[in-house]
């Protein structure tokens, strides 16, 4: 009996000691540490150590924005965490990356990830916060754009909205729950307080999702513009250059004739 309760006691120790994986920490670590030591001054040396790894959870292709922008977004995963990024192209040459790291659930591991990740990300309290290239490149419109705005006349939501972070999927609605899209959920927020010169600016979005959202709402509310000859023309030029859009059918994510899908949902009930 006495040897009994010594095993149980034993295995109970044990698993105390060890009720997280040490392996899975020690791939983290080394995942964190190769991380921290890049030079994130040169985004050619990041761009090139993702390129490197076992790419998880992503393509190695980069996704074309139109218009000569393109983004890739890879993902290395260690033991308990993995650590994406995104990078944004034009004309193929690297203007903005970001980095987001992860941090494990398990609470009795929480200060040795930080004390890892310690020299190259800063945290709000617990929160690891990422680490981003030169932002400021994709908190503008095209190149094209030659309205009477500028990006300091433009708020911060705004500016965000128009980068791919707000979510580079065109459409409604999709998913199990047929939840709201992410870029959608974000123009319903925003759409109410635009002005005509603000729509104008979003039609000249570097992610197309809010590009072609500000495009099918100009459609829609088109008596209201006056300029409507020039901005037909940025129109057909958006549906020349990206004639294929994805967006969620269901939980099946489809390439849609651009020009079709934005027609349709330009023509739905204003909501």
């Amino acid at each position: 009996m006495k040897q009994f309760i010594f095993i149980l006691t034993f295995f109970f120790v044990v698993h105390t000691t060890f009720s997280y994986n040490p392996f899975w920490v020690r791939i983290d670590k080394k995942l964190i540490k190769n991380i921290v030591k890049l030079d994130k001054n040169s985004p050619k040396t990041v761009e090139q150590y993702f390129k490197t790894q076992k790419i998880q959870k992503c393509d190695t292709t980069k996704n074309s924005l139109g218009f000569g922008w393109a983004m890739w977004s890879p993902s290395v995963g260690g033991g308990y965490i993995s650590i994406s990024a995104t990078f944004y192209y034009y004309n193929n040459n690297i203007v903005s990356y970001t980095i987001t790291p992860e941090m494990p659930n398990e609470k009795r591991l929480i200060d040795r990830y930080k004390a890892w990740y310690q020299n190259s990300f800063t945290f709000d309290k617990e929160t690891i916060l990422p680490f981003i290239y030169k932002e400021e490149k994709i908190l503008r419109p095209l190149k094209e754009y030659k309205g009477v705005l500028t990006t300091q006349m433009i708020s911060p939501k705004i500016l965000e909205y128009m980068t791919p972070n707000s979510g580079i999927t065109y459409g409604y609605s999709g998913g199990y729950a047929a939840q709201l899209l992410s870029n959608r959920k974000t123009f319903i927020e925003i759409k109410n307080n635009l002005t005509n010169d603000q729509v104008i600016f979003l039609m000249y979005s570097i992610n197309p999702a809010s590009r072609l959202t500000a495009i099918e709402y100009y459609l829609q509310h088109k008596d209201n513009f006056s300029n409507y000859t020039e901005l037909d023309e940025w129109v057909e030029i958006n549906f020349k250059e990206i004639p294929e859009v994805h967006t969620l059918s269901g939980c099946i994510l489809r390439k849609y004739d651009t020009r079709t899908l934005v027609l349709m949902y330009s023509t739905m009930v204003d909501r």
